[in-house]
């Protein structure tokens, strides 16, 4: 009879994670621990899966400020100012457009997620989402009521988890190191009397930048 009691526990409709765990579950300290934990978890996949997909672009952003910082933009034709913008404005749409393969962590993922990161066995956080199915039965019920208040016991202090994007995979060369190192040295290079400014990739006639002419004279001769 205890099988066939178990087995009358469904999970039930999709769950999202504005739902609450059933009446049955009298703790509310472990209840408001475990709403900070799913919040905080799910900020966490939120940002170790946009991450990548936003690095491209990131890239294709710190290679402009670099171009325009050492001056890339000046000294050129129009036309041919033009076209570098476009290759950096077509390339940052493109890089764009990895954002349509984010999606949002469900419910199940932030509980499996939360009972991972805590290391809960026995999978306590979806056993407070379980509702019977078929047909009410009093030993069934109580059997369901007590499992979850045991299981709501390792549901106090629980923590968060954080972001782990896996950045080293999507970037094996290591380009992210590189296009830093290129800002930093652009953004010093762009306060010498050659260095570019961002606003160069935007005015048309930027013209060549010319260095005027020095003479040196003396009034008296040096004696050499």
């Amino acid at each position: 009879m205890l099988c066939c009691s178990l087995r009358r526990l469904e999970s039930g409709p999709r769950r999202t994670l504005d739902d609450e765990p059933t009446k049955t579950t009298p703790d509310t300290k472990a209840l408001r621990s475990l709403h900070g934990s799913r919040l905080a978890v799910r900020a966490s996949i939120i940002v170790e899966r946009l991450w990548p997909l936003v690095l491209p672009f990131l890239l294709v952003f710190a290679l402009f400020l670099a171009a325009s910082w050492f001056g890339l933009f000046r000294g050129v034709q129009d036309q041919i100012r033009v076209g570098l913008l476009s290759i950096f404005a077509l390339s940052g749409l493109g890089a764009l457009t990895l954002l349509r393969r984010f999606r949002f962590p469900t419910a199940a993922e932030v509980d499996r997620r939360v009972e991972a990161a805590n290391q809960l066995k026995h999978t306590p956080v979806q056993a407070q989402f379980e509702h019977p199915g078929g047909k009410a039965d009093s030993f069934g019920d109580a059997l369901r009521r007590e499992h979850q208040k045991r299981m709501a016991d390792k549901l106090r202090g629980l923590g968060g988890d954080t972001p782990r994007p896996r950045v080293p995979e999507h970037d094996p060369w290591a380009l992210r190191s590189i296009a830093a190192l290129l800002v930093a040295t652009a953004f010093a290079y762009s306060y010498g009397s050659t260095g570019g400014r961002l606003s160069d990739a935007f005015q048309p006639g930027a013209g060549i930048v010319t260095i005027p002419p020095r003479i040196d004279a003396w009034i008296t001769p040096p004696g050499y």
